[in-house]
């Protein structure tokens, strides 16, 4: 707004010095040049803060207690990655590592889907002690299977990485916490990755209170494999947040 606001008075700032300088007092001449200047001044300061600047995070060392990082001892932790997000990413992050009895032994597995260097850059700036990797996810694996009926907030390919995390991460990685990006952590993550899953292969946090009445339409209902396989069961879902 400030930008549109600035350059528009530049066009007719020449034009208007000529004219008020015959038929006004210089007084009137002041007070337009001190807007043009408290212009420049709003439209430089727009664009510092869209730059979304991070301080660089203090380095988390493991405790005394921590062994070693190594293959039995490293937590696998995979988040989505852009820019729309970053804020919330970067709080998920440094509430992880504050909260963490050994923090060294956490690696990061991020996902993106569009080329965005200044996030990238962004997370080595503010966090230069992270162990972190980064993974390409292909939107055309979703595209024209994302229901149009659902919510703005979930048509976006990015949310659907999670499903494909068997195929996109390296094999050596075989156990993982997903998490979503606008979460806090609380306490050590590694409670929740000492958890035993017994014979299960998953484990998430239900929630059963979301009104899905737009995901189960007749249409749906009306396909005989899908009405056998959800018939009779609770309308619930993951919770990643």
């Amino acid at each position: 707004m400030a930008a549109a606001i600035f350059s528009h008075f530049r066009y007719y700032e020449r034009r208007m010095v000529a004219f008020f300088s015959n038929t006004c007092s210089i007084h009137f001449l002041g007070a337009l040049l001190s807007l043009l200047l408290l212009l420049r001044h709003a439209n430089a300061a727009a664009s510092a803060s869209s730059k979304l600047p991070f301080r660089e995070a203090p380095a988390f060392r493991n405790g005394k207690t921590c062994f070693s990082s190594s293959e039995n001892t490293t937590i696998h932790i995979a988040m989505t990655l852009d820019a729309n997000y970053l804020r919330g990413t970067m709080a998920a992050v440094l509430s992880i590592l504050q909260h963490s009895t050994c923090p060294e032994n956490v690696v990061f597995h991020f996902l993106w889907a569009r080329q965005e260097p200044e996030v990238f850059s962004s997370i080595r700036s503010t966090f230069p002690y992270l162990n972190f990797k980064v993974y390409h996810f292909d939107i055309t694996r979703v595209r024209g299977l994302i229901s149009k009926s659902i919510r703005q907030a979930l048509d976006q390919p990015l949310n659907y990485a999670r499903i494909y995390l068997a195929d996109i991460l390296p094999q050596e990685v075989r156990r993982l916490i997903y998490l979503d990006s606008d979460l806090v952590m609380v306490d050590d993550v590694a409670k929740l990755w000492e958890v035993d899953l017994k014979e299960k292969v998953l484990a998430a946090p239900e929630y059963c209170h979301a009104n899905l009445t737009n995901y189960f339409t007749d249409a749906f209902w009306s396909d005989p494999e899908l009405s056998r396989t959800f018939e009779g069961r609770k309308p619930c879902y993951f919770n990643t947040g």
